[in-house]
């Protein structure tokens, strides 16, 4: 009963804490943003910002789930396309910390939603609508000229989260784009997000659980004669920090 009080207590803070660094990261990005859009057409402030204070600041207060970032000297500057295993809604500021200049696709469902979905549009993230093949040359022609900015995109090639946390198969979109422009593809294994956030539950902690980064060596798209087999390494590479994640948990 006591444990069950203090979750519910830790929750309540934890809620309090995402949301208002949310709005922070919100204000913040925006301001500092229409200060530098003379000398920043690519609006790579605003995503410095997110890295700051939803990558970096949300998991500084939110100590019932720290995170540990590991391989971060496989991260340069870039551009990469950044695929990473998708459990949680966490998996995205704990990406954001890593040291590069970062946008994420997301479905164009998040971009409807008020005030975040607005300073998602603001910030340039990318929408994807997989059903919709106008929706799918968009997200392709947006990642390119993303990339040719010198800022990187991170793709949860899964396409949803998963509810166990288990590694499912990846579609190929985000390997046919490395391949077509001939980018780098950065692997990176997330292992916690689940425990403090899963799909369809509202407690945002579920229990006391520090969340794990490990960041892979890139993988070259030109070393890949197809994207179904750079697709088939990445995947490989994940699955293996993932296990590697798990064991050092146990």
């Amino acid at each position: 009963m006591a444990r069950k009080i203090l979750l519910t207590l830790v929750s309540w803070w934890a809620w309090t804490v995402f949301l208002t660094v949310s709005a922070l990261n919100i204000v913040s990005g925006i301001a500092a943003q229409l200060l530098a859009m003379p000398f920043d057409p690519h609006r790579k402030t605003a995503l410095w910002v997110n890295r700051l204070i939803w990558g970096r600041l949300l998991f500084l207060l939110e100590l019932s789930f720290p995170i540990q970032r590991r391989g971060v000297e496989h991260v340069g500057p870039g551009p990469y396309v950044m695929v990473c295993n998708h459990s949680s809604v966490l998996d995205i500021p704990s990406c954001l910390g890593l040291p590069v200049p970062l946008r994420v696709v997301g479905k164009t469902s998040l971009f409807r939603v008020p005030f975040m979905g607005w300073y998602m549009s603001f910030c340039r993230q990318i929408p994807l609508d997989s059903s919709s093949e106008h929706s799918v040359e968009l997200f392709m022609r947006r990642c390119r000229d993303t990339l040719d900015a010198g800022i990187s995109v991170l793709i949860f090639p899964e396409g949803t989260r998963s509810a166990d946390a288990k590694l499912q198969r990846f579609h190929r979109g985000a390997f046919r784009l490395a391949k077509d422009t001939n980018t780098p593809v950065l692997p990176v294994a997330v292992l916690g997000t689940h425990r403090a956030l899963a799909k369809g539950r509202l407690p945002l902690v579920q229990a006391f659980s520090q969340i794990r980064l490990l960041a892979t060596p890139p993988l070259d798209p030109a070393s890949h004669s197809t994207a179904r087999k750079l697709s088939n390494r990445a995947h490989e590479a994940i699955y293996t920090a993932l296990a590697e994640l798990r064991q050092e948990q146990a």
